[in-house]
């Protein structure tokens, strides 16, 4: 009876030993042939450790090792912790640097891993090397094909396209630059109606007091305008004549009406006006009739 508890015992001890064991699982580079000089091949090992065993990091190979013309170059550990047992993954990256005028056989080297007590093996894994060029240095001088010169880019269109986009950008400039500017930086800005908005805006930024005679001078600027564009004096009487002759001032027609109107009774009445008001209203209109003489309306 008590040997065969004994041998309970030792095979429950075994069984125990057996199951606390790491396993290993290797991913090799997909390729075991046509490797060149300078090519990186990875490898990953994934290490299932059981219970608290942890993997020995200072045991795992330093990078930069050379080995059989293959550099150890890279090495990256993870670990992740799952029910009752630890996953290592371990990245090694070799890169090959052996020069062989002949295809050869070439291996990743071993590798040991250490987890808790127990030693992991790698095994080698051998792949074939395929030479750039064979026959040595002096078959690749004579081998070797002039560079060819980077094709030119035909730039024609894009300059066209570049000039387009200037001229566009130049004329719209100029389009605003006519619609909206008061000064007259250009030949075709320095129409009569121009002069007169300039004239009174200018009036109406002045420090002095608006006063009747102030009032009367910017109904001056005015007339002067409608008589230069009607080619002589302009009264009430003579606004259908003026539009029919200026069709571009039509729109304006029944404010060119009131301002005539007006006008008559600032110069003949004697009544009081708020003058400040009505330079106010007369440098919005000049700026309406400024747009029809340019004709943007």
């Amino acid at each position: 009876m008590q040997c065969l508890l004994l041998a309970a015992s030792v095979l429950l001890t075994a069984n125990s030993s057996l199951a606390a064991a790491p396993t290993l699982s290797v991913v090799n580079p997909p390729s075991t042939y046509g490797v060149h000089i300078g090519d990186v091949l990875t490898r990953t090992l994934v290490v299932e450790a059981s219970g608290g065993d942890t993997l020995a990091k200072n045991t795992l190979p330093k990078k930069g090792r050379k080995q059989n013309g293959i550099e150890l170059v890279g090495i990256a550990v993870q670990s992740q912790a799952q029910s009752g047992h630890t996953r290592y993954t371990v990245q090694f990256d070799y890169q090959v640097f052996a020069a062989s005028a002949t295809p050869s056989v070439m291996y990743l080297p071993a590798e040991k891993l250490t987890v808790a007590a127990t030693t992991v093996d790698i095994p080698a894994w051998g792949f074939w090397f395929s030479p750039l060029v064979t026959g040595g240095t002096t078959t690749a001088r004579k081998n070797i094909l002039p560079e060819v010169k980077t094709p030119l880019i035909d730039s024609h269109v894009h300059q066209q396209g570049l000039v387009v986009s200037l001229s566009m950008t130049v004329i719209s400039l100029l389009a605003l630059l006519y619609i909206n500017a008061d000064g007259q930086w250009l030949p075709f800005m320095g129409g009569a109606f121009a002069r007169a908005h300039r004239q009174l805006k200018r009036l109406a930024k002045s420090a002095k007091p608006k006063t009747a005679a102030e009032e009367k001078k910017a109904l001056v600027y005015l007339h002067q305008a409608f008589n230069q564009h009607y080619g002589a004096n302009i009264f009430a009487r003579d606004v259908d004549e003026f539009v029919r002759l200026r069709p571009g001032f039509k729109g304006l027609q029944q404010e060119i009406t009131q301002f005539f109107e007006a006008s008559n009774q600032s110069l003949y009445d004697v009544k009081n006006r708020d003058s400040r008001q009505v330079i106010a209203q007369l440098v919005q209109l000049s700026k309406r009739l400024r747009d029809c003489e340019r004709g943007v309306s």
